[in-house]
């Protein structure tokens, strides 16, 4: 289908929620994302009977790894890539071998476009962004390009998941609070960049988010300790807050 649907969690509450608002923030701050909707799950039709009988909202995707006919686009994500087996996606890389294999096979567009990403989930503190969770795909059948965000998830709100490091180095360091202006220049060193556009590219996305969180945490679906572990990331552990000014 055109659709990947997402149910609710059966061990944290409000995780559709979640991950709905956090690409809805991703995109007013100028990230590449594809449609999201939720649906209530008991209006889904076709579920395996395993499942048929979760109660509450679901995260509907829009599939960008299909065209307007059906046919599939070509998508590989970074553990395919670098030859690591799902059970290791949370090592032997790190942002710095995504950012140096998306700027040889894409360009600075992508480049600009992956440090958002990485700004924004450093900010709203999710320890979960690993290998899988960034692709390239073939839009035109030929040049790879960074594919559309997805699985963004504010993790540490939840009991367990409320870790102060990423799942990935950015260049020296997993740790969220070290998230600035010197690791970014290390960062983009290492990957062979120019560190006034990864620097620049990441004080922007900074900025944007401190921009639409206070009013749009208000509007989306957030559970109350969704809002409550964002706000301490940004006045606490979440470094990229206060050294991106």
């Amino acid at each position: 289908g055109s659709w990947i649907i997402k149910l609710p969690s059966e061990k944290f509450d409000g995780v559709p929620e979640n991950e709905f608002s956090m690409m809805t923030l991703a995109r007013l701050a100028g990230m590449n994302v594809p449609a999201v909707e939720l649906v209530d799950a008991a209006t889904i039709d076709g579920l395996p009977r395993e499942v048929a009988g979760f109660r509450g909202q679901s995260l509907a995707i829009e599939r960008f790894d299909r065209l307007s006919n059906g046919s599939a686009v070509h998508i590989e994500d970074f553990a395919q890539i670098f030859g690591i087996y799902p059970a290791d996606k949370y090592k032997r890389a790190s942002a710095v071998s995504i950012t140096t294999v998306i700027a040889t096979e894409s360009g600075d567009d992508d480049v600009r476009e992956f440090i958002r990403r990485l700004t924004f989930n450093t900010l709203i503190g999710n320890a979960d962004m690993h290998v899988k969770n960034c692709s390239v795909y073939y839009p035109d059948r030929h040049t790879a390009r960074l594919a559309p965000a997805y699985d963004f998830v504010s993790t540490i709100a939840y009991p367990g998941l409320d870790d102060e490091e990423a799942a990935l180095k950015f260049s020296r360091t997993k740790r969220f609070d070290a998230f600035g202006v010197d690791e970014l220049e290390h960062l983009a060193g290492r990957a062979g960049l120019p560190a006034k556009m990864v620097i620049d590219t990441a004080k922007e996305t900074a900025e944007r988010f401190q921009e639409v969180w206070p009013a749009e945490q208000k509007n989306l679906p957030l559970h109350p300790n969704v809002i409550e572990a964002i706000e301490r990331q940004l006045a606490g552990t979440g470094g990229a807050a206060k050294q991106l000014k």
